[in-house]
C-alpha cells in the first residue's frame, strides 16, 4: 500500500539519516519544498519544522527596509 503524500515547505534546516551504509546524513535546507507522508507532515508541522504548501498561493511581499 502506498502512503498518501503531501507537499510541505521546510522552515528550518534539518538532517535525516541516510539509509545507505557509510554515507553521510542528508541535509534538507530551509525554504525547500518536499513531498512527505501525511503522518510525517503532521509531526513536522506540529514541531514547527514544516509548513503546508497552499495551492495557488502567492509569495508574501517582502517588507521594505529603511
Amino acid at each position: 500500500m502506498t502512503e498518501n503524500m503531501v507537499r510541505v515547505v521546510i522552515n528550518r534546516d534539518f538532517w535525516a539519516k541516510n539509509d545507505v551504509e557509510g554515507q553521510p546524513a542528508i541535509r534538507f535546507r530551509k525554504g525547500s519544498e518536499i513531498d512527505v507522508p501525511i503522518e510525517a507532515a503532521l509531526d513536522g508541522i506540529e514541531s514547527g519544522a514544516l509548513s503546508r504548501v497552499k495551492p495557488d498561493a502567492k509569495p508574501e511581499p517582502k517588507a521594505k527596509g529603511r
